[in-house]
């Protein structure tokens, strides 16, 4: 096993958390670093640490060696035992935290720190996760000899917040394996789409307010793909009884091709959210031929371009209007659906980790 500067061990606690944007990148990244090392274009020597009952089979790795420990799991795991088996290694940590005696002691460390979104958003995130991610971000900021973010917006903020960090800006790739379907699937239903966590953050609660307007005077059906989890503050919204048969929540979709055929069948994507980074439903229902309506933000002008319908995502009958637009003007659907293949197509999940190796390799 390499000791030396090129040697890297990538954290692998993502693989045992359930599958949201952050853990999907970090799964996207391994699998084309892998590729990208099969390929001879990187001279680092990857390693893959996880726990012992780790599922690492949809990575389809053949050229990145995967080492198991046990003795913790979960949080534990990363913060005692990584630590141990890095053993001289940079490590790469890529789902927002690091292990403290590696920031805080001599280990080489890089981080990506996909948004900090709870400093702007403190009421979308319970007391516990604020704490915790507020006291470790100051620590990955001095400790890292590189902190990786996924957009310029992003990467701004966190030198504002240490000034001595090095920050290095890479948008998330889009669809699987950088795929663009350009493709008519035909006549689209009169359904809105809406991906992502149920959380005050995606602006969850104005999406359901739209969508019982929809159910309500126009017939249309919502559905939502997400669910929410203990980091996220509970949700203040409910559904009307005339209405919730229209209004669909159906959960996680941690398989991708049932995601895919909701973007194929949707009139459009609904994404009003308050605070994003590189999101991926954007450009997934992009790169699946699916109009987008989103929120005017910087992040998400940043991402979309002019490939997406804005809204004022502060604004319930702006929203309303925008996907009013989308659904029932054949042109304007069609405008963006190309403009959205057009921009998909500038995203690749194999540039992003070409990027990264890169980055790790000048450091």
């Amino acid at each position: 096993m390499s000791q030396c500067g090129d040697a890297i061990l990538i954290n692998g606690r993502f693989l045992m958390q359930p599958v949201t944007g952050v853990q999907r990148v970090a799964r996207e990244l391994v699998a084309e670093m892998d590729r990208l090392r099969g390929a001879g274009e990187t001279p680092l020597h990857l390693a893959l640490a996880c726990e012992p009952n780790a599922d690492i089979s949809g990575l389809g790795l053949r050229h990145i060696p995967v080492e198991r420990r046990g003795g913790a799991s979960g949080h534990a795991w990363e913060q005692f035992v990584l630590p141990r088996m890095a053993a001289g290694r940079r490590l790469l940590c890529l789902g927002n935290t690091v292990p403290l005696a590696s920031a805080l002691g001599r280990q080489r460390l890089s981080v990506m720190i996909h948004d900090v979104s709870y400093l702007s958003l403190p009421q979308a995130y319970s007391l516990r996760y604020r704490a915790a991610h507020g006291a470790l971000l100051p620590v990955m900021l001095r400790g890292a000899d590189t902190v990786f973010t996924v957009c310029d917006t992003e990467a701004e903020r966190l030198r504002r917040l240490h000034r001595g960090a090095r920050v290095v800006a890479l948008q998330n790739g889009a669809w699987i394996r950088d795929r663009v379907e350009r493709v008519d699937h035909g006549e689209r239903e009169r359904m809105v789409l809406y991906v992502g966590s149920l959380s005050r953050r995606k602006n969850v609660e104005r999406v359901i307010e739209v969508a019982q307007y929809l159910a309500r005077e126009d017939g249309v059906r919502t559905v939502l793909v997400g669910g929410g989890n203990e980091i996220l503050a509970p949700i203040r919204a409910r559904v009307a009884s005339d209405v919730e048969s229209m209004i669909d929540f159906i959960g996680q979709v941690p398989d991708l091709e049932t995601l895919a055929g909701y973007y194929r069948r949707a009139g459009c994507l609904l994404f009003p959210s308050l605070y994003e980074a590189s999101p991926l439903p954007p450009v997934e229902a992009m790169s699946l031929g699916c109009p987008v309506v989103a929120s005017a933000i910087p992040s998400i002008t940043e991402r979309c371009g002019s490939a997406a319908l804005y809204c004022d995502p502060h604004d319930s009958t702006d929203i309303l209007a925008a996907v009013r637009r989308v659904l029932y003007n054949r042109e304007q659907a069609d405008a963006l659906r190309h403009a959205g293949f057009e921009r998909a197509a500038r995203y690749s999940w194999r540039d992003q980790a070409r990027g990264l190796l890169a980055a790790m390799t000048r450091s």
